[in-house]
């Protein structure tokens, strides 16, 4: 099942360098506190959508 979280504006905690893995924290509606851990893969493919959808604002 499917829930939104909202993304606070905090940075990405590095948990390991090698391999690269960090934590980025989202809350849930509820308060709830969600991690997402992403590692080198997931987190350029998230760069790389959130680029496109950057992108669908500018008007181009």
């Amino acid at each position: 099942m499917a829930r939104e979280a909202d993304y606070q504006d905090d940075d990405i905690v590095v948990i390991s360098r090698s391999p690269l893995v960090g934590k980025l924290l989202l809350i849930a509606e509820d308060d709830e506190e969600i991690e997402l851990h992403l590692e080198r893969d997931s987190a350029e493919a998230l760069m790389s959508a959130l680029g496109a959808f950057l992108m669908e604002g500018t008007g181009l």
